[in-house]
C-alpha cells in the first residue's frame, strides 16, 4: 500500500479511530524512551483545557 492510499484509507476513518491510530503511531515512534513516554502522560492527562488543541487545529498543523 503507498502512502497516498494510506492517507486516504485514515481520512476515511471515523475520529475515533483516527485517534486511536495517533496513539498507536506514538507509540510505535517511541517506545524505549522513558522520558517520552512521561512526558505524553502528562500531555494526555493534562485537564486544564486552556493547554487542549482541538483536532481540527492538529491536523492542520501536521500538513504543514
Amino acid at each position: 500500500m503507498s502512502l497516498a492510499e494510506l492517507k486516504r484509507e485514515v481520512a476515511g476513518l471515523s475520529p475515533a479511530e483516527q485517534a486511536e491510530l495517533v496513539a498507536y503511531i506514538n507509540d510505535q515512534l517511541q517506545p524505549d524512551d522513558p522520558a517520552y513516554r512521561r512526558e505524553l502522560a502528562r500531555l494526555l492527562n493534562d485537564q486544564d483545557r486552556r493547554n487542549w488543541v482541538t483536532w481540527n487545529d492538529a491536523k492542520r498543523e501536521a500538513a504543514r
